[in-house]
């Protein structure tokens, strides 16, 4: 073997080793990483956690007690009134108003005023002449009801109606206000 040859082989094996220690170098740290890796692999349980399995029993036995129980309803479920508490528009409560007492619900103000009237849990339209509650309608406007029993005159208003100053203006005013 001439000194070309064996110059050329000495140079082959220096650049192995040299690619095969940089190889190993770079990959030293990726090692490393992935061995932690593994490790903390090993270390993981699954379905064995002690408390989350106390809690899951205590959710199961609670959900089987209340299979258990036995409702019985007292009353209607499907009367609104038991689970709402009604109001007028001004708040007041609807719920325990007195059934016997007329109460006027509505105006419709048209060619014919016509009154919605509650009277013992019935509802009435009445228009002027019209009898109801042992009296005689005697007038309707847009706020209230008249009613005349014998030489007496009852006047209803309408129930949750709040009168709010008219705040309209016509085209000249407001010209003026500019």
């Amino acid at each position: 073997m001439n000194t070309r040859h064996r110059t050329i082989w000495v140079l082959l094996i220096i650049f192995a080793l040299v690619s095969i220690i940089a190889a190993g170098i770079k990959l030293v740290p990726a090692n490393k990483k992935w061995q932690r890796a593994k490790d903390r692999a090993a270390n993981v349980q699954f379905g064995t956690d002690k408390e989350l399995e106390r809690v899951i029993e205590y959710l199961e036995i609670r959900i089987k007690d209340r299979d258990n129980y036995k409702f019985i309803l007292e009353e209607e479920p499907m009367r609104l009134t038991n689970v709402l508490y009604l109001t007028d528009a001004q708040g007041r409560s609807l719920r325990y108003r007195n059934r016997g007492k007329l109460r006027v619900t509505h105006i419709i103000d048209g060619i014919q005023q016509y009154a919605g009237i509650s009277y013992k849990d019935k509802n009435f339209t009445v228009v002027v002449g019209d009898s109801i509650a042992g009296g005689e309608v005697i007038w309707i406007d847009p706020t209230e009801v008249v009613i005349s029993k014998g030489d007496k005159e009852f006047h209803y208003p309408v129930a949750g109606l709040t009168v709010e100053k008219d705040m309209t203006t016509t085209a000249r005013e407001k010209r003026r206000m500019y």
